[in-house]
């Protein structure tokens, strides 16, 4: 026992830099597109919400209410909250509309 704590293991150097674009701290959004995706609901929210605007371009109602669900689901508690989803690289690919 006494040869195992005379053991020294080798120091990891730690990195310092520029955060990785890459990485989000709300991965889990993953799973939330993909169950939207697959379950259609952003077409099943337009088709019960029904036109909203005259113009066809921006996003539509079930784009909008998919998007305010995914930044709650993300601990954002107001509307700027879809602005900080947006502006997260990783986040805005997860949670892109695919509908």
């Amino acid at each position: 026992m006494d040869r195992l704590r005379g053991i020294r293991r080798p120091r990891r150097l730690v990195g310092i830099g520029a955060p990785d674009p890459s990485l989000t701290a709300v991965s889990g959004m993953v799973v939330v597109a993909e169950l939207v995706d697959r379950l259609n609901m952003i077409k099943l929210l337009d088709a019960a919400i029904g036109p909203i605007k005259a113009r066809d371009r921006g996003f539509s109602g079930g784009e909008l209410l998919v998007g305010m669900a995914a930044a709650h689901l993300a601990g954002e508690d107001f509307l700027v909250g879809l602005d900080r989803q947006r502006g997260d690289v990783a986040g805005g690919v997860l949670t892109r509309c695919r509908g």
